[in-house]
């Protein structure tokens, strides 16, 4: 008995989803790479907050410059070679730690961030376009395996760290986007529904400037908190005078555990309300949780605090990015690139405005009292222009 085209063209569907998830459990790993990583750059090159602060936007400018690239590549690549040529960027990021120089560093973690930006972007795509109906449970249970890789990171780096120096533990880890590459290369190519005038200049009505204006502006400061929460909380957890490096790393293991269980819970709770609720109530929990980071002195109140954060912010990146997909309908594939750049561009300048806030005053508590201003913006957006922006009411089971 042969398999007729739609069989194949299924099974063909599900080794890619197997595929893409898989992978973002890699890019989860090596998006908050930094923040665990940071006081073992710091000590190993003898850097202050505010030169370690630079590797931030080192990554998330080569993160902003493969999102940009992904507009052009994607309608002619397709999905899977997309993702291929980001696990090889990827790979050669990791691998030049080896040489063993800072400026070396940076530019591995640049390389880093050129790698992801082209592959999450294609992996954000192809969960919106699979997923008509139901975007941002799809791209909540993407991002959920992305949490995997975030919440496992820093107790894989606190252990690697005790049996490899820096130079040869991320060069060790350069073999598993290798692997991706190779095997997303045998995938036959998947392209975008986008046809080849995709890559002309799109008309008047398909901009619509105002609402891509207020996504680009959530991007940026969502994006921008969540790694700086992410990427300082191990720092600022080392200020408390008992906290060894290893227990440090439990604090962003907690952001990124509270994020995980959100994305994980996100599809059913999308089912039941409106998404703009689910926004308000995640933006005033992540408030709540960030006052308690910043008003404690006792660490199992710190986890609880960075627990409630990436709580509170777990569904709000996959309800934006929805909202992107039904503003833009078929034309999110050649914007949405621009949207993943803003949000890259708040990744790499939020976080060094907390490095350099923290090296001013010589507090890294006044660095991160950052977030609550920024976590405002956000609520102070969505409630101006929650009627401007396509929320669901709620997504068909």
């Amino acid at each position: 008995m042969t398999s007729t085209p739609l069989t194949q063209q299924r099974l063909a569907s599900s080794v890619l989803a197997f595929w893409i998830h898989a992978q973002f459990i890699l890019i989860g790993v090596t998006t908050v790479l930094l923040g665990p990583l940071l006081p073992a750059i710091a000590e190993h090159w003898s850097m202050r907050d505010l030169q370690s602060g630079y590797f931030f936007p080192a990554q998330f400018a080569g993160n902003m410059l493969g999102s940009l690239l992904s507009t052009r590549l994607l309608p002619r690549w397709g999905f899977a070679r997309l993702c291929a040529g980001g696990m090889g960027l990827l790979f050669l990021g990791l691998g030049i730690f080896a040489l063993g120089s800072r400026q070396v560093g940076m530019a591995g973690i640049f390389l880093n961030g050129l790698g992801m930006g082209l592959a999450i972007v294609a992996s954000n795509l192809w969960a919106a376009e699979s997923n008509p109906a139901r975007r941002a449970s799809a791209l909540s249970l993407l991002n959920f395996s992305w949490g995997i890789g975030a919440v496992a990171c820093p107790l894989l780096i606190a252990a690697g760290l005790h049996l490899l120096p820096l130079t040869r533990l991320l060069p060790a880890l350069a073999v598993f986007p290798l692997l991706f590459a190779i095997r997303f290369v045998s995938l036959p190519t998947t392209t975008t529904h986008a046809s080849d005038d995709s890559m002309e200049e799109l008309p008047a009505a398909a901009w619509q400037p105002f609402s891509f204006g207020l996504i680009a502006i959530l991007s940026f400061f969502y994006v921008g908190t969540e790694t700086a929460l992410g990427g300082w909380i191990a720092s600022y957890a080392q200020a408390f005078g008992s906290v060894s490096t290893i227990a440090a790393a439990l604090a962003p293991s907690a952001f990124w555990a509270g994020l995980l269980l959100g994305r994980g819970l996100a599809p059913q709770v999308l089912s039941r309300h409106r998404e703009h609720t689910i926004f308000t109530l995640g933006l005033l929990m992540a408030l709540l949780g960030t006052a308690l980071i910043l008003t404690t002195h006792l660490v199992p109140v710190l986890l609880v605090g960075t627990t409630l954060a990436g709580l509170g912010l777990a569904a709000l990146y996959p309800i934006l990015l929805a909202v992107m997909s039904r503003e833009f309908g078929p034309h999110s594939k050649r914007l949405a690139g621009y949207i993943f750049a803003c949000s890259g561009m708040g990744a790499a300048i939020i976080p060094f405005v907390v490095g350099a806030i923290s090296s001013h005053t010589g507090s890294r508590r006044a660095g991160l009292a950052l977030v609550l201003f920024t976590i405002t913006c956000l609520l102070a957006v969505s409630l101006a222009f929650s009627k401007r922006l396509a929320f669901n009411s709620r997504e068909v089971t």
